[in-house]
């Protein structure tokens, strides 16, 4: 896959593979190609992939806002990473696809195992990763159901998916 990206010019860039995305068909893209920004190697692969496939009609990136409840009552705001459209003839409504798409390290979407060594960094981590873990399956299960309500679907994609697939 060819990379069209242009790197930030930020500190941040040095640690994470993050940049500006420039797509080879803009007129997929529905909203400001100027700035389209992904925040991994994951990102980088999957909008190459909607950009250079035949069957995907038009994409966005973070283009969605879906307002989900914490465990204590509190709003919040939850951007999944995608939606595309894409050519589907099985689909008996109107042959297309709407997808509403989060990616995910594989190991972001099980649930944490308590560490066997319990020093108070591996502790530390483990509640980081169990309170993410929580809060991701909130706004999973409400990105869900606000799919549903529209005629949507929702994936949450891995990084073992892209490669079953040749995208990353």
């Amino acid at each position: 896959m060819g990379n069209n990206a242009r790197p930030y010019q930020n500190k941040a860039a040095t640690k994470y593979h993050q940049g500006f995305f420039k797509p080879n068909h803009p007129e997929k893209y529905m909203g400001d190609i100027t700035h389209i920004v992904y925040r991994s190697g994951l990102e980088l692969s999957f909008m190459t992939f909607l950009d250079q496939s035949e069957s995907v009609l038009k994409w966005n990136s973070e283009g969605i806002t879906i307002v989900y409840q914490d465990l204590q009552g509190e709003s919040h705001r939850y951007y999944p990473d995608f939606y595309y459209e894409c050519k589907n003839p099985k689909n008996t409504i109107d042959g297309i696809d709407k997808v509403v798409v989060e990616l995910k390290p594989y190991k972001e979407t099980q649930q944490p195992i308590m560490p066997k060594n319990e020093s108070v960094k591996s502790l530390t981590n483990y509640e980081y990763s169990l309170r993410t873990f929580m809060k991701n399956k909130m706004k999973w299960a409400k990105a869900v159901e606000w799919c549903q309500k529209r005629g949507l679907k929702f994936i949450i994609i891995t990084e073992e998916h892209l490669k079953r697939k040749n995208i990353y």
